[in-house]
């Protein structure tokens, strides 16, 4: 059979017309993104300030975790996970252990722990470090001072350890 010519173009648009629904139901394809797990911040307390500070340090601690979770979720590399503790997580190397045990369990490839330190009361420290869950090696560690027990510093000093960790792993593969 013969087509005429005016027919040609007609099928050619039919078979457009069904090729384009079924291109644009195909799944896309997206880089697959870093699952990291952050449970809660610690925080210690040695400046021997007569004045009780534990609930506006545990307000900023959770803020601060909270704060990661969030900037590090929003990364192109990473997923955040949060893993609750029931109390203060425990940052000794037994607890870490079990910290990167369940964080693996959850299906996170990386932990990241951390802990404040208050030294006086205009000088604090953080030291934090990501691992990786399946083998328990260190990833990344660093120890940082900041200034200011209120919530700007807290911020800044959170702000600068999601900007460390997500350097870390941009454009890394997995």
């Amino acid at each position: 059979m013969l087509l005429r010519p005016f027919a040609v173009p007609l099928l050619a648009a039919a078979a457009l017309s069904l090729a384009i629904p079924a291109l644009k139901a195909a799944p896309s394809v997206e880089a697959a993104r870093s699952v990291i797990a952050i449970p809660e911040i610690g925080f210690s307390d040695s400046s021997g300030e007569a004045r009780n500070q534990q609930a506006e340090h545990d307000a900023r601690r959770q803020a601060l975790t909270k704060g990661l979770v969030t900037e590090l979720g929003a990364e192109a590399d990473l997923a955040s996970l949060p893993l609750a503790c029931t109390e203060p997580c425990p940052l000794d190397a037994e607890g870490v252990e079990k910290l990167r045990q369940r964080a693996r369990a959850e299906g996170a490839e990386f932990l990241l722990v951390g802990k404040v330190h208050k030294m006086s009361t205009l000088v604090m420290s953080m030291r934090f470090a990501v691992l990786d869950t399946s083998s328990g090696k260190l990833v990344l560690e660093r120890l940082l001072s900041f200034r200011s027990d209120n919530d700007e510093g807290w911020r800044h000093a959170g702000a600068y350890v999601a900007r460390e960790v997500a350097d870390s792993f941009a454009g890394e593969a997995k």
